[in-house]
C-alpha cells in the first residue's frame, strides 16, 4: 500500500516538474515568435509573377511601417497577392485568413502570417499608383493598408 502511494506521489511530482519546464519553455518560444523581422518583405502577386523583385520590396518608413508603391491597371479584375519574404518562410508568408475577401481602399486589414495563409485581393477602381503599407505597430499582428496616390 505504502509503496503504491510513494510511486503515485513520485509520478505527481515528476508531472509538476515537467509541466513547469514545458510551460516556461513555451512562453519563451511564444515571445520569440512574436518578434518577427519584416525588413526583407516583398509584395508578391500576379503583377510580378509571384517573384521576388526589388521594385516590389517594402521599404521602412520613418514611422516604422514598411511600404511600396506600384502602378495598377483598372480592368475590373482583382489582383491576387501576398506580402512575403524571399523564401515564403512560414512566419513571413502573410495573406488572408479567409478566401475571397477583397481589400477596400484605405481600410486596414489584419494579415495572417502562416504557411497556409490565403491570397489577398484588390481591385483598383482607377488606373493609378497605389501605396501598399505594412503596419507592424503590433509585431505579431501586422496590418495592410492600400492607398491611392495622387
Amino acid at each position: 500500500m505504502y509503496a503504491r502511494l510513494i510511486k503515485f506521489t513520485a509520478v505527481l511530482i515528476a508531472l509538476q516538474v515537467l509541466t513547469g519546464c514545458v510551460s516556461s519553455g513555451s512562453s519563451d518560444f511564444l515571445e520569440q515568435a512574436e518578434q518577427k523581422d519584416y525588413s526583407n518583405m516583398y509584395l508578391r502577386g500576379v503583377f510580378n509573377w509571384w517573384e521576388v523583385d526589388e521594385a516590389f520590396k517594402l521599404v521602412q518608413s520613418s514611422n516604422g511601417s514598411y511600404a511600396v508603391s506600384i502602378e495598377l491597371i483598372a480592368d475590373g479584375q482583382p489582383y491576387d497577392f501576398k506580402v512575403a519574404d524571399n523564401s515564403w518562410s512560414m512566419p513571413l508568408n502573410c495573406g488572408s485568413e479567409f478566401d475571397a475577401v477583397p481589400i477596400e481602399l484605405n481600410k486596414a486589414v489584419e494579415l495572417m502570417c502562416t504557411s497556409d495563409s490565403l491570397n489577398l485581393k484588390f481591385t483598383p477602381a482607377q488606373t493609378a499608383m497605389y501605396r501598399f503599407i505594412l503596419d507592424i505597430y503590433n509585431n505579431s499582428e501586422p496590418k495592410l493598408v492600400i492607398e491611392k496616390m495622387d
